[in-house]
């Protein structure tokens, strides 16, 4: 897969509240990675901090144009000649209740380089949802009982992520004296959230590899699964059978 024969660019999205450091730590690795790995050598300018305080400054100015005061989801763009563009609205409250998610049909390896980079080349995202039967945009009308989101999985059957946010599954620890969120390592094939990293640096939560068995387990057992990404935070959710 050559990544310049492949449109795409970097994205973030986010509930804006700074500081956006895990964010912009994000775009430089990404940056960074692409361009070492394409002839053409793009995103050659965002790899470097006048860059990033040149995207801070437009998404403060987006946001002003909403209002401060106002809690905003904002989406953030980067072509590979390092055009930035920002898009913002209104950010709903969330469902404080549950949201159903389907194990995928078919596994997703692991080697694919956009599993490990936020950016809007989502076909891999967008084949899960589609296999599915679940509509492109999370939060749709699904016509597959109220299905929010599909959960995917590796060539070794652990468990990855689900389109749109990273999982975690409780676990008893060592000495079965008391329960601990595990949340798959980057390794099987997946994205490294900013909201994940969050969990991980306040000890939260610890990386691990978890099967498609040992979450089938875990549910059963009453132990409890959540999903989390930076615009919706953490939130339970509920391992349907297909």
């Amino acid at each position: 897969m050559d990544v310049d024969d492949i449109e795409f660019e970097l994205l973030e999205t986010i509930l804006y509240d700074p500081p956006l450091d895990k964010h912009f730590s994000r775009i430089i690795k990404s940056a960074e990675y692409f361009y070492q790995n394409s002839k053409s050598k793009i995103f050659e300018n965002c790899r470097n901090s006048e860059f990033l305080k040149r995207v801070e400054i437009e998404l403060q100015q987006s946001v002003e144009r909403l209002g401060k005061d106002v809690k905003q989801r904002v989406r953030l763009t980067i072509t590979k000649n390092d055009v930035i563009k920002v898009t913002n609205s209104i950010s709903s409250t969330p469902s404080q209740e549950p949201l159903k998610i389907i194990l995928d049909k078919e596994c997703t390896s692991s080697t694919n380089m956009f599993l490990y980079h936020k950016t809007t080349h989502r076909k891999v995202y967008e084949d899960a949802r589609i296999r599915m039967n679940l509509k492109l945009l999370p939060g749709s009308k699904n016509e597959n009982n109220d299905i929010f989101d599909v959960l995917m999985y590796n060539e070794n059957n652990e468990i990855t992520e689900c389109s749109i946010s990273n999982i975690a599954v409780e676990f008893y620890d060592q000495d079965k004296k008391k329960m601990i969120w595990k949340t798959p390592n980057i390794e099987c094939g997946l994205l490294p959230g900013t909201m994940r990293s969050y969990l991980i640096s306040l000890g939260k939560i610890i990386c691990d590899k978890i099967t498609i068995d040992e979450l089938k387990i875990a549910q059963q057992e009453g132990r409890k699964i959540k999903c989390f990404n930076s615009v919706r935070k953490e939130y339970e959710v509920i391992l349907v059978n297909q």
